[in-house]
């Protein structure tokens, strides 16, 4: 399979780092180059502290490039690169990103600057594939959003919303690094805020879950709650979710709709099934789900599958009353796998 050339734009973040992770041994693309901070710049990549628990993987020689280079474009062309996978901040994202597809290069972004933009899908792809357009830009959800959106979408396949009520228990590691090496946080002495969070968690889902009418998105309609909360955990995003429906639905109606929801492509990130059903979850023995089992020892750069499933559990139903809760690995199938993910996902449909 002929592997494409591309360049990641963040080199000692924890989404850049998860991008090389994924990229370094990936089928379909071949990493050329590394962007990053200008603390970052001129230094071999190798020399970068790596941030993730898993070894750091064979990652070529290169010497890291300043993503705020005036001559980046220049630079990315002279390699043939063809795409970039963003995890850049968004304050530098809305430039770096913009002259990159300016240039011709296809952009899979996990930052926020430009989702629910026009003219760049926001795409999951077991959610909402038909929002599929030629583009040469293209991002992926907020990290919160993936646990919410995969059982909402299956049941939606099924019966109307009526409406949700959810609340979150984030990790440590939605908020960068830093807080993974941070003693305090980790003995429990967190900021439960998150600011604008559930905002952008209830667009998000409204607009996933819209129609594409004329190649633009008409947002879904029905009532939110969202309340979003950091909590003392390395990894790993648990929802807890209270959904009405518009009619009474039985507990195997539900696991049905829950099983039923996938893509058919065949593609190297995807999980075996987007939805891993348990009855309890529990969040040290379920982070990483390829969608029919759990890895105690993930090798993230050589499994692509692994911790790309979201998994449900904890299932109860009364009447139109439907209550779950939901857990995803949030840098991983909330942020640099759903992004390769989505890239994945974009060249099977172009191709």
């Amino acid at each position: 399979m002929h592997r494409h050339k591309a360049i990641v734009l963040g080199a000692g973040g924890l989404v850049g780092q998860r991008l090389q992770q994924r990229l370094v041994s990936h089928p379909m693309f071949e990493i050329v180059a590394v962007a990053g901070s200008p603390s970052s710049a001129g230094r071999s990549l190798s020399d970068i502290p790596w941030r993730l628990d898993e070894p750091r993987p064979a990652l070529p020689e290169t010497i890291v490039i300043d993503s705020n280079a005036k001559d980046l474009v220049q630079q990315c062309h002279s390699m043939g690169v063809e795409y970039a996978f963003s995890g850049l901040p968004s304050s530098i994202a809305v430039k770096v990103e913009k002259n990159l597809v300016d240039a011709g290069i296809t952009v899979f972004s996990n930052a926020s600057s430009y989702r629910r933009a026009t003219g760049v899908p926001l795409i999951i792809p077991e959610v909402n594939p038909h929002h599929y357009l030629e583009a040469r830009h293209y991002c992926a959800t907020n990290c919160t959003l993936i646990p919410l959106a995969f059982p909402v979408a299956a049941l939606a396949k099924i019966t109307d919303i009526q409406s949700i009520n959810m609340r979150s228990e984030q990790a440590l590691s939605g908020a960068g690094w830093e807080l993974l090496f941070d003693e305090e946080a980790l003995a429990g002495h967190v900021n439960p805020s998150i600011d604008g969070e559930a905002e952008k968690t209830a667009a998000e889902l409204l607009h996933v879950m819209g129609n594409l009418s004329n190649q633009s998105v008409v947002p879904a309609e029905f009532p939110l709650e969202i309340n979003c909360e950091r909590v003392p955990r390395p990894n790993g995003h648990q929802v807890f979710v209270e959904l009405v429906t518009g009619e009474p639905l039985n507990e195997q109606q539900i696991i049905d709709a829950f099983r039923g929801l996938g893509l058919h492509h065949d593609l190297p990130s995807r999980p075996n099934q987007a939805i891993h059903i348990v009855d309890q979850i529990d969040v040290d023995l379920h982070l990483w789900s390829d969608g029919t089992s759990f890895n105690e020892r993930p090798e993230p750069s050589k499994d692509l599958k692994t911790g790309m499933a979201v998994v449900v559990g904890d299932l109860s139903v009364e009447g139109c009353t439907i209550c779950f809760s939901s857990y995803s690995h949030n840098t991983v199938r909330g942020a640099a796998g759903g992004v390769v993910y989505l890239a994945e996902f974009v060249l099977a449909n172009t191709s």
